[in-house]
Order: structure tokens, then sequence, then C-alpha cells
């Protein structure tokens, strides 16, 4: 190491190298020492490890395959550039399963997205000759009487839950619940059978079902939702429609997990 290089390792600012350290390791999928790293940013190894293992303990980072001496961005890293893709992402990624939903249902069928504190429609397919179809993109979906939102919200933590349902709830129709107690034994059937319902409760004589697209190692943020009359999706229908939202919420989960883990690596 020269005078120069010595001098700028010595002058740059900590939360810098932590970043670099990340930008190294994300160009490397498949693991990389920490050895490597430190050769990299003319690190001392015994620095390398210590700002790799501050990181770890994080979970920015973590151990990949059979040597504890190599390291892979994290899950919880991960996880942050899960919840920042972009709507335009999910949609690309998304649209030919709801297509599918939408054409084996006949009905008017949407992909719900939590944001914030609060949960809207990322997309909708509707057969071309359907007008009864009333969630366009952009919708907010009432947590306590959207079976969309229901169905992302039973996967969150407790205290987010009761931060979202606990207070005064809009009654929108008789079939509206309003109970944090009744609510919160709902979303526990929701994680228990994969699989939540509207029936009225936003608008009367419309239902919905939707299902939890879950990807492994990432908070729960998006649905996969059917929706139309009571009679089209509850009466008539009701364990068909079930069936396939769930079935495609699942492949939609598989889809999007290999779809995102190959734009890590592409973009590495």
């Amino acid at each position: 190491m020269d005078k120069s290089t010595s001098g700028k390792a010595a002058t740059e600012k900590p939360l810098e190298r932590y970043v670099r350290i990340l930008e190294i390791v994300a160009g490397f999928p498949g693991g990389i020492s920490g050895t490597a790293v430190g050769e990299m940013l003319d690190l001392p190894k015994a620095s390398a490890y210590r700002l790799m293992k501050s990181l770890a303990d994080v979970e920015l980072i973590e151990q990949s395959g059979p040597s504890a001496a190599n390291f892979k961005l994290g899950r919880r890293l991960e996880r942050l550039l899960f919840s920042g893709a972009s709507d335009d992402w999910f949609k690309v990624v998304a649209r030919p399963t709801l297509q599918e939903l939408s054409e084996k249902t006949g009905q008017a069928c949407f992909i719900a997205r939590l944001s914030g504190d609060s949960v809207r429609s990322l997309d909708m397919v509707a057969p071309g000759d359907l007008v009864r179809a009333y969630i366009v993109p952009g919708h907010e979906i009432p947590a306590h009487a959207g079976a969309s939102a229901k169905a992302i919200l039973a996967f969150q933590d407790p205290n987010f839950i009761a931060s979202v349902l606990d207070k005064p709830l809009k009654r929108f129709t008789a079939a509206t619940k309003v109970d944090f107690d009744v609510l919160v034994e709902e979303l526990q059937l929701v994680r228990k059978t994969g699989v939540a319902y509207c029936i009225g409760e936003d608008v009367d004589g419309f239902a919905a079902i939707a299902a939890p697209i879950r990807i492994d190692g990432q908070r729960t943020q998006h649905s996969l939702c059917v929706t139309g009359t009571i009679q089209g999706i509850i009466d008539t229908n009701r364990e068909t429609n079930v069936a396939v939202v769930k079935r495609l919420a699942e492949k939609l989960s598989k889809i999007l997990e290999k779809q995102f883990r190959h734009t890590l690596k592409s973009t590495a």
C-alpha cells in the first residue's frame, strides 16, 4: 500500500467503507471472502473482517456456502431492496398471472400492495364485457373491509395491525366489521386458511376473495384478488374461486421471487 492509498484509507468516513463493502459483496452473488474484500479496498485483513462482521451482525450481509469466510448480501438488505421495488416492475412480472386469473374466473382481478400503513390496488385486469369492475389502479382498499387488504394485513406484526385497526373505523355497509377483537380473530383465520374474504363489507352487493403473495424472507406486501358480485364470487363459484386464487397467488409468489433474484444478480 502506497502512502497516498494509506492516507485515503485513514481519512475515509466509516460509513463510506460499509457502503463500498456492500457494493463489492453485491457483485458476488455466490459469496466473497473478507480477505478478497480487504484487498480490493486496500484494507488490513483485520479491519476488513471487523467491518464485515458489523454488517453481518445487522443482517446486511451473511455467511455464504460451506466456508464461514465467505459473505453474500443478507436477508435484511434483500428485504429493503424488495420493499423498494417499483410498481412498474411488479406490474410487468405479475400481469400474465393476473390475466390468467381473470380468464379462469370470468371476473375482475387485481393486485394490491401495502404502502406505508395503507393498501392500494396496483394493477387490474377484467374481461372486456365486464362493466361492474369498481377497483381501479391506485384505489385505496379499506384495511378492515377489503379482502385484498386483509390478506396482507394478516401477515404483519401485531403492533402494526393494532396501529391500523385499533381505532374508530368507518362502517361502509351493514356488513362492515368495526370491532378490533372481531377483526383480529378474522385475521387469525386468514393466516390459518391462506385466504381472505369481503362479502358486502365495503360495497353492498359486491364480494372479493384474496390470497397473500408471500416470498420467503420478505415482508408480505402484496395480495391477489378476484372481485365481483356476491352471487358470482360467493354464491355460485366460491370453492372454485378460492382454489384458483390461492393456486395462482402461490404461482405468482414463486415467479416474483425468481425474477427478483435474477434482477439482483443482473444488476450486481
